[in-house]
């Protein structure tokens, strides 16, 4: 049931439309708003008096997080990491903790029972004032999270993009994810590439299809449906891709798997049915778990220095938290590791 503060905020004209009719950035009117002299004159009285006529006022919650600040930093996170203790997620807090203790800032993990939770995560977070800045993961290409500290002027960055991109984020490059893991499986003389996925709400896994299909196109192979498999983040999710790509009948010769624990699941569902990873069929992972180079046969994968993902974005967010509104945008260039289970293609022609 929405309150009556709900309703206001609803019909409340918001900073996103300040810049969108003056022509600016939000950080631009945020800047502005709040007095910065990096804004020229002219820009600021335009921005002024948009702002009067269309009757933006900014939002109390904004000003009372920037007023009574806590030292502290939330790290949003929902399931599976909260389940699955994903290493990723915690290679990045390692090195985001390092950067904010180094200035005074504690780091707190707040976990939300699932995603679709998580938008009431944050509005809660902020609404107490419990911290005074947000960082958060898995962004859609449409993020309610993302327009929603927007909108209030509220610092935070996150992993990941939109499809606007209209504020700070560190991401890995997923479109050379997906391209290599192509260029690497064709030229080992594979043919027939099946692509088994994360969750395509994902603005990484949209950007990881979207580079498998360019790494498809360069080396004059065939984009099959029956041969993109979408698939949870649970533990079975590639074990579960692999029957279904075998009951449509197709015989790939290879695995492009979206993250480590696709690729165990399914190396494993292909041992149970007989076939030998790596030599009947070929695996590429992502993401370079502790495990992947102790599973037999060891991953081929791709990785990345988590820690210094971690600092790079704790320093963006100081940055912010210092008065820079300045957008920062970050990607990383992954690392291919070979190992043992990317062997060429048997029946290569």
């Amino acid at each position: 049931m929405s309150t009556d503060t709900d309703k206001i905020r609803q019909i409340r004209p918001g900073i996103r439309r300040v810049a969108r009719e003056a022509g600016v950035s939000v950080s631009t009117v945020s800047r502005a708003l709040n007095g910065y002299s990096d804004v020229s004159p002219k820009t600021r009285d335009r921005i002024e008096q948009v702002a009067r006529d269309i009757g933006y006022q900014p939002d109390h919650v904004a000003s009372m997080l920037r007023r009574n600040t806590t030292r502290t930093v939330t790290f949003v996170v929902s399931q599976p990491w909260t389940k699955y203790v994903d290493p990723f997620f915690l290679g990045v807090l390692d090195g985001l903790e390092l950067a904010l203790t180094a200035q005074g800032y504690d780091l707190q993990v707040v976990m939300a029972r699932d995603t679709e939770r998580e938008n009431e995560v944050i509005h809660r977070i902020v609404e107490r004032n419990r911290s005074d800045a947000l960082i958060f993961a898995r962004t859609r290409p449409r993020d309610d999270r993302v327009d929603w500290l927007e909108e209030r002027g509220v610092p935070f960055a996150t992993i990941g993009q939109t499809e606007r991109n209209s504020h700070s984020f560190i991401d890995r490059d997923q479109l050379q994810v997906g391209r290599g893991s192509v260029e690497r499986l064709a030229a080992l003389g594979h043919r027939k590439i099946a692509h088994l996925t994360t969750p395509r709400e994902y603005t990484y896994t949209r950007n990881t299809i979207q580079g498998v299909r360019m790494g498809l196109e360069t080396c004059g192979l065939s984009i099959d449906p029956d041969l993109e498999i979408e698939c949870t983040l649970g533990g079975r999710s590639g074990a579960d891709a692999i029957t279904q790509v075998l009951a449509r009948g197709a015989q790939p010769t290879a695995l492009i798997c979206g993250n480590d624990v696709i690729a165990i699941s399914a190396l494993e569902a292909l041992r149970s049915l007989g076939l030998k990873p790596g030599r009947d069929i070929a695996l590429i992972g992502c993401d370079d778990s502790p495990v992947s180079a102790h599973v037999e046969p060891a991953l081929t994968t791709f990785s990345q220095d988590l820690g210094a993902i971690g600092l790079r974005l704790g320093r963006i967010v100081l940055a912010r938290l210092g008065g820079d509104l300045s957008i920062k945008q970050e990607i990383i260039k992954p690392q291919l590791i070979i190992r043992e289970s990317d062997s060429p293609c048997l029946n290569a022609q």
